[in-house]
């Protein structure tokens, strides 16, 4: 259950190109991504062809889009990390473009304080990190030094993060079972891999279009992505352009915790509405903890909370993102809009 750091609204907020519809429906998609017309449709008190209509106006324009990604095991199995990087001031920009074409870094966040790129990384293993980091990152002109966080718990992520503008009716259309994740660790043959890859441009192709762009079968697709939903192997995920999402900032806080309370502890902060990553890290600090928030300064208004709920948090440093070039594989502009995707590819 999620529970609101009850941050106080500041006086004025940017202007949102979306109605409240609009909002509803991205949030519908947060809720069940895959979810078909039909049922979002009955969820906001809709036809189909209009829920259809305007979802396709918002993905159009790059303001909103269903993505997908592998699941528990890039962690358990493979390597998630996140990556510092310093650049020279000067080329920042330039390691920036050349390093978002890369299948194996799903995000690029240009952000204030200690470092200058924060890079969200998944790779085959703890080699392929070592080979990424040095081969491709630390190769880069203009990059002068590279740290790397692994990952090793997510207490949440992404795709667990909503809008919150569904009443509980609404959800409990759209999800009418148990939130709970799948057991055990759902992985993805290699058979499979196709499938996960087209998933990420879109994830909400249809059994016949994947079974168009993989050269499989429609009743093969149809099997294999349904297991993998059902095990977890694969991740969809409703996003929306941060500067529409009324969430406009987004605040990193590096953290350190007692070992004998990480997990209770991450898992609290998990739990707080405005965190959208919350993940144990094998590094000079225990914890990173990602939260999109309303201003700039609930940013400070947050940590206070999260000082005052967790006295065994220590909060060592924070970082705003100024701009976020890549996440989950799509690429942004300015605006947050999508513009573009390039394959996720642990495997690359």
């Amino acid at each position: 259950m999620k529970y609101s750091a009850d941050l106080a609204p500041t006086a004025e907020l940017p202007p949102t190109l979306l109605d409240e519809t609009d909002l509803a429906l991205v949030n519908a998609l947060q809720a069940a991504p895959r979810a078909s017309w039909t049922l979002v449709g009955q969820a906001l008190g809709m036809s189909a062809v209009t829920v259809a209509r305007r979802w396709e106006r918002l993905r159009s324009r790059g303001l909103a889009w269903v993505t997908a990604y592998g699941g528990p095991f890039v962690l358990q199995v493979n390597c998630s990390a996140y990556v510092e990087v310093d650049c020279h001031p000067a080329k920042v920009r330039a390691v920036t473009e050349r390093l978002r074409l890369d299948p194996r870094i799903t995000g690029i966040e240009h952000v204030s304080g200690g470092t200058d790129l924060l890079l969200t990384v998944m790779v085959a293993d703890l080699t392929a990190l070592s080979r990424l980091a040095i081969e491709v990152i630390g190769a880069q002109e203009g990059v002068t030094a590279i740290r790397s966080m692994i990952a090793t718990h997510l207490f949440t992520e992404g795709s667990r993060w909503d809008l919150r503008s569904l009443d509980l009716h609404q959800r409990s259309l759209l999800r009418p079972g148990d939130d709970t994740p799948p057991a055990g660790i759902g992985t993805v043959a290699p058979e499979d891999r196709p499938l996960l890859v087209a998933l990420g441009a879109d994830g909400r192709l249809g059994y016949g279009e994947l079974a168009e762009v993989t050269g499989m079968s429609e009743s093969t697709v149809r099997r294999r992505v349904t297991r993998m939903l059902r095990e977890g192997s694969v991740v969809p995920r409703c996003e929306i352009a941060h500067s529409v999402s009324g969430f406009p900032v987004f605040v990193h806080y590096l953290a350190n915790v007692p070992s004998a309370d990480l997990a209770r502890v991450g898992a609290s902060i998990a739990a707080v509405a405005e965190v959208r990553m919350c993940a144990a890290i094998a590094a000079r600090h225990s914890l990173l903890i990602t939260a999109w928030v309303r201003s700039i300064p609930d940013t400070r208004r947050l940590e206070a909370h999260l000082a005052e709920r967790f006295p065994e948090l220590t909060v060592e440093d924070r970082w705003l993102t100024l701009a976020n070039a890549k996440r989950m594989g799509h690429l942004l502009d300015p605006e947050g809009r999508s513009t573009g995707f390039v394959p996720m590819d642990i495997w690359a």
